[in-house]
């Protein structure tokens, strides 16, 4: 049988089909705690050795996931860095309506039409298919989705960061990952963000922003970011989120992050609660240090452990985290008694991503480097559901006239292309977005429909390195890319053509905010929405972070 949801009667009611489900002994074990002290030195991801057990097997064999290693990429450490992009030379402050006629003009124009967007939007910022392939294989594959800014701490101190303005923060090296905390703020403030750093070397870093409403009611009104809290990390960040809210408490200072371990912090209660200013960006006070409360590792021996890709915390029961690993597997970790309840081997290669289901604490899916999104139920793990596999076909029809990259090129029918990051709605049990590797196409797949794409979303002309859903507005996301756009799109209230009338699968963006620098990664932001000029939207891109108003 396949893999059903909890709490979701539509996966009652429309059993996926068997030829859609993988038999897969996958071996549901209590393994013992996985934690050890936190104050010894983390060794670098470079140490795991790549030949110190054999290669995964198949998931149809019956083995430990500790056996596994990860693929022979793992021995490197992280990507060079791309030079630092060129702010495009066209930003305007706030979203670009697409709801303009076909005729208006194109860069400069508040309103673009689908065609003249997808010519505007190719700008000196994007970065060329030689870099892109030169990053193809990080241990992380996490090269497409990273910002490919100067990952190179800056030398100028904070009080001297003129570039940052209005709803603008900046740091001294390159971001990549990044939350804004969904507990609701007290005050003025719109609530804590926070950022982790991509860096090539051993040496990364974690900072906690506190966020300010400036001119709240006026036609003004903007966000300011100030730096109170900070820490460092040794591996590149790969994701980290708050603790997500529940009715227990009024607020958390937890925070968990996904690199080389599973690390949770604590944000100190005496933080310094700082007053909006003038200069953005400044260092108005000395930060406090994050405390570090855990290191959890996913392989028995943490000195040869297997990188983490990414990290889900469970909305239903925030006492479950969920990691993603290159060793192909799966973990669940059970947060107060700091040990795995369960691992699996969830897909024939690298892991990329993993995120539960909405309104779910047993039903989650991951996609990664065999190019296949899968469903798991945590009570019935004899079986996984192959929701979706793209082919090579598919992303040149999708690319249309754009030329592959070498790296999606040299795929073939057989080797679908890795597939990096997913994102599950918080309104529609059976509905979740993916992007291929080096694609501009996101997909919106249906998990009672496996095996094809129940919508494309076509717009970007760079790669899509990022999808988030709005966890207020039913139907709508927003996705950023290499060509620094920022799109909006709505699934039930946009139209349906493109450009002339492709397929009605295909959905067009509603709008589109131009960010200087290519796009890393997105998150809305909770509590700012209609009172407050409309919902805002945290966008991380190069060296910074915007609050955009939609």
């Amino acid at each position: 049988m396949a893999a059903r949801a909890t709490n979701a009667g539509d996966y009652q009611q429309h059993p996926l089909p068997l030829h859609q489900q993988q038999q897969q002994q996958q071996q549901q074990q209590q393994p013992h705690s996985l934690t050890h002290n936190y104050a010894r030195s983390s060794p670098s991801a470079g140490s795991y050795d790549a030949h110190a057990h054999p290669h995964a097997a198949h998931q149809h064999q019956q083995q430990l996931p500790h056996s596994h290693t990860h693929p022979h990429a793992a021995h490197q450490h992280a990507a060079h860095p791309h030079p630092h992009p060129h702010p495009h030379p066209h930003a305007p402050a706030n979203y670009q309506s697409y709801s303009g006629p076909a005729g208006s003009s194109a860069v400069n124009s508040p309103y673009l039409s689908a065609d003249q967007y997808t010519a505007a939007a190719a700008g000196p910022s994007s970065a060329s298919s030689a870099q892109r392939s030169a990053m193809a294989n990080t241990p992380l594959g996490l090269a497409d989705i990273r910002p490919r800014a100067d990952s190179t701490p800056s030398d100028v101190a904070y009080e001297s960061n003129t570039q940052a303005g209005p709803s603008n923060y900046l740091a001294p090296w390159a971001l990549y990952a990044f939350d804004w905390c969904k507990w609701q703020p007290q005050g003025n403030s719109a609530g804590k963000v926070a950022v982790g750093s991509y860096l090539e070397d051993g040496h990364n870093y974690i900072q906690i922003l506190d966020t300010q409403i400036v001119n709240r009611g006026s036609p003004r009104i903007s966000l300011e970011f100030n730096r109170i809290a900070e820490a460092t990390h040794s591996y590149p960040v790969t994701r980290l989120l708050w603790e997500p809210p529940s009715a227990k408490k009024q607020s958390t200072d937890l925070l968990a992050t996904s690199g080389d371990h599973l690390r949770l912090w604590s944000l100190p209660t005496d933080s310094p609660s700082l007053q909006p200013s003038s200069t953005i960006g400044r260092r108005e006070a000395i930060p406090t240090k994050l405390t570090p409360l855990a290191l959890l590792s996913n392989s028995k021996t943490p000195e040869h452990t297997a990188p983490l890709t990414s990290l889900d915390w469970n909305m239903l029961s925030p006492s479950l985290i969920i990691t993603s690993s290159i060793d192909t597997t799966c973990t669940i970790w059970d947060i107060p008694q700091l040990t795995a309840k369960t691992q699996l081997i969830a897909h024939d290669k690298e892991v990329y991503d993993v995120r539960f289901c909405a309104n779910s604490v047993d039903v989650f899916v991951s996609c990664g480097q065999d190019g296949s999104v899968r469903m798991f139920d945590l009570r019935s793990l004899e079986h996984s559901t192959i929701i979706y596999e793209p082919t090579v076909k598919d992303e040149r029809a999708a690319n249309g006239a754009r030329p592959l990259s070498p790296t999606l090129a040299q795929q073939t029918m057989s080797h679908p292309p890795p597939l990096m990051r997913l994102a599950t709605s918080p309104h529609d049990t059976n509905l979740l977005a993916t992007f291929a590797q080096d694609s501009n196409v996101v997909r919106i797949l249906d998990v009672r429909q496996p095996g094809q794409a129940l919508l494309e979303l076509r717009g970007h002309s760079g790669a899509v390195n990022s999808v988030e859903w709005s966890p207020t507005r039913r139907g709508v996301l927003t996705t950023g890319g290499d060509d620094c756009q920022v799109l909006l799109w709505d699934l039930i209230n946009s139209a349906s053509t493109y450009g002339g009338g492709p397929p009605s699968s295909v959905r067009n963006p509603i709008s589109a905010w131009q960010c200087p620098y290519e796009v890393g990664n997105l998150g809305w932001v909770p509590h700012l929405q209609s009172h407050d000029g409309g919902d805002w939207l945290g966008v991380c891109a190069g060296r910074g972070v915007w609050g955009v108003r939609l």
